[in-house]
């Protein structure tokens, strides 16, 4: 291998060994959380067990035709290869997440410099929502990758005479497949990219980016032709129904103003390292140079400035739906990283330096106190914190006090080493902090296993003697369970092994020994089973004789 190649392929290597552990650490026990992930894994197995390709659909066969099914395919997959287990729902997301980092990578080295490249798919990669999206088994991350390939082979059609602009316009329905109409914000914000650079590009004239566009929607265009075939042409009401009720829809009271608050919250520090590297793109002359010189400021900037608006005004506010900013919240926060750094080993700006270690080392001792008084700490917030939950958030709060402690004890020691030496561990302190703290929150389970008291109760010896050895229905009405009971039906579907019917009157009985009953219905007098075992409502019992 050449030294130029080896070159090349060396950041994409240093980023596996820092990704990979990330996807790889987990606790002993792994739970999923109910919404999206019990909704997408069932789904994906009723897939196998009904031979259903065509129609999304969980519990008693009923049809739910208000997404697409692109994931559930990729999850079903899964299953085949591998057998169905939490991780096995998982893995789409977190190989689409590797990817993601490795593209962020390859995108921001035509977007910027490959120092700032690199150290952007790193922070991308450890941005707290991006992180626990990369082992959820939901639609977004694998969105943000498809997203990721579209522009990279964009930027790739700039320089090359290979059929990019082909794989661009695939993506799309690619995209489709995968979360529906949620791949049109992410296409409109490309219009400044497209349109105001096309005298340079000129994509939109290649007949090759159009090809791409067709052949990629042959897909979801055959999915809908067979269900429609099937089912009827209400198929597609049902689907653009979900839009436009998303469209005019809040959820959870979530505001025009969500997003201002809640991307700091789920991207904290590196959202704040992103503004900085927003307001140097505009107004640091060396930044601007550099953008200028790449000639694709549109993209970098535009991009995600026109998807936000986008979010915005869209009705239904969610966290996830922001994961699609996160690659370029990532690059430019490598840009203000980098700054910073230049700024440390140069002595610039002093003062700015003494009060940012300052308040980061007053975080950090606050937080350390927090663990040293964590048992009272969790009085005041909740009464019902276990004790094993209080322990492991502490173990979290700890690492990230001691990470964030450590960057005011590497500026007063800067004078011992060279200030370039000191300045690299201040840049790595910030880094390693994120990606420890990502690790203890897999470690401790606090991501991974999101119903851990249901797993334990499910794997106790009685319950699991039931399961492996007989099929179980499901005597449930779902028009009058709360919200926090239909989670608990979305799992107990996914972790049942043989379900039987699904059954709406307590007082029809199925044809297996076995129900699940749900807490409302488990209440109806004179019900003809014998309790087996309950947990949080829900009964487990046997049909008598």
């Amino acid at each position: 291998m050449s030294a130029v190649n080896s070159k090349r392929i060396l950041p994409y290597l240093t980023l596996l060994l820092w990704v990979l552990p990330i996807v790889l650490i987990r606790s002993s026990q792994q739970s999923l959380m109910a919404h999206d992930e019990g909704i997408y894994a069932t789904q994906a197995r009723s897939i196998l067990t009904t031979g259903d390709w065509i129609t999304p659909q969980w519990g008693g066969g009923t049809a739910v035709f208000d997404r697409t099914i692109g994931i559930q395919w990729l999850i079903a997959g899964s299953y085949l290869l591998f057998g169905i287990s939490e991780d096995s729902a998982r893995l789409t997301s977190a190989i689409a997440f590797i990817l993601s980092v490795l593209l962020t990578y390859a995108i921001g080295v035509r977007l910027t410099t490959p120092r700032i490249a690199w150290l952007g798919a790193v922070i991308f990669s450890v941005i707290p929502l991006v992180a626990q999206y990369g082992r959820l088994a939901t639609q977004d991350m694998a969105l943000v990758c498809v997203e990721l390939v579209a522009i990279w082979a964009l930027l790739m059609a700039e320089s090359s005479i290979r059929p990019w602009r082909f794989v661009a316009g695939a993506m799309f329905g690619w995209g489709f497949m995968i979360k529906g109409f949620m791949v049109i914000p992410a296409a409109i914000a490309l219009l400044p990219y497209l349109i105001v650079q096309h005298r340079r590009h000129r994509h939109l004239l290649d007949p090759m980016l159009y090809v791409g566009l067709a052949v990629g929607l042959m897909l979801p265009i055959g999915w809908l032709w067979a269900a429609v075939e099937r089912d009827g042409i209400y198929r597609l009401q049902e689907l653009f129904g979900k839009l436009f009720h998303l469209g005019g829809q809040t959820y959870q009271g979530a505001n025009q103003f969500y997003y201002f608050w809640n991307i700091p919250a789920n991207g904290f520090p590196w959202i704040f390292f992103s503004f900085g590297g927003l307001w140097l793109a505009f107004f640091n002359p060396d930044i601007r140079a550099l953008l200028k010189t790449t000639e694709r400021r549109f993209l970098l900037i535009g991009f995600p400035v026109v998807l936000f608006i986008e979010l915005t005004i869209f009705g239904t506010r969610t966290h996830y739906y922001s994961l699609q900013l996160m690659p370029f919240a990532g690059l430019l926060a490598a840009i203000a990283l980098s700054h910073l750094e230049y700024l440390y080993k140069n002595r610039k700006r002093t003062g700015f330096f003494i009060g940012l270690n300052l308040f980061m080392g007053a975080i950090a001792l606050i937080l350390l106190t927090i663990v040293n008084q964590r048992m009272r700490v969790a009085e005041l917030v909740s009464d019902s914190l276990r004790s094993e939950t209080v322990l492991a958030i502490a173990l979290v709060i700890l690492t990230v006090g001691l990470g964030w402690l450590s960057l005011p004890m590497i500026w007063v020691l800067r004078n011992r080493i060279s200030l370039a030496q000191s300045s690299r561990f201040w840049i790595t302190s910030w880094l390693l902090t994120s990606w420890f703290v990502i690790a203890a929150l897999h470690v401790t389970g606090l991501w991974g296993d999101y119903d851990p008291q249901l797993k334990r109760f499910l794997q106790t010896s009685t319950v699991q003697a039931i399961l492996q050895a007989n099929p179980v229905s499901f005597i449930v009405n779902e028009d009058l369970i709360s919200r926090d009971n239909r989670k608990r039906y979305l799992l107990l579907n996914f972790y049942t092994p043989k379900i039987g019917q699904h059954i709406e009157d307590p007082k029809i009985l199925p044809n297996t020994n076995y129900a699940w009953i749900d807490p409302n219905l488990a209440k109806t007098p004179n019900l003809k089973y014998e309790l087996q075992e309950i947990f949080d409502g829900w009964v487990l019992a046997k049909k008598l004789p």
